[in-house]
């Protein structure tokens, strides 16, 4: 169960990773009424995905061809993963030094300011 576990976890990483930049690089997205779903289209469409993923994950537990693919996957995920964290950890660190600095150069602004009383 744990191997199936994982390679649900793949495929949905892997889904949210396409979403996601699927998102960032599109411009704008223009709803038309043809293009609104029902909510019974919505969970029939959940339904579908339940059962193909289900499908997905009984073959790959009976193929161990399928097995070490989808193990590779998991794989890579997790360094994908590794990596795009390890990106936002050096972003994050630069934007907060930026801050640090601006933060600073303001405080000594307002301090110069202030009237000395003696």
């Amino acid at each position: 169960m744990k191997l199936s576990s994982l390679i649900v976890a793949a495929v949905i990483f892997s889904g949210a990773a396409s979403v996601a930049h699927a998102q960032a690089t599109s411009k704008t997205t223009v709803i038309d009424a043809r293009d609104s779903v029902s909510v019974a289209d919505v969970q029939r469409a959940a339904d579908e995905l339940a059962r193909t993923v289900q499908e997905v994950v009984r073959k790959v537990s009976e193929d161990p061809k399928l097995k070490v693919a989808a193990l590779n996957l998991a794989k890579e995920s997790v360094n994908a993963a590794q990596v795009i964290v390890a990106q936002q950890a050096l972003t994050l660190q630069s934007v907060l030094e930026a801050l640090s600095k601006q933060v600073a150069a303001a405080t000594e602004t307002i301090q110069q300011s202030k009237p000395k009383t003696h």
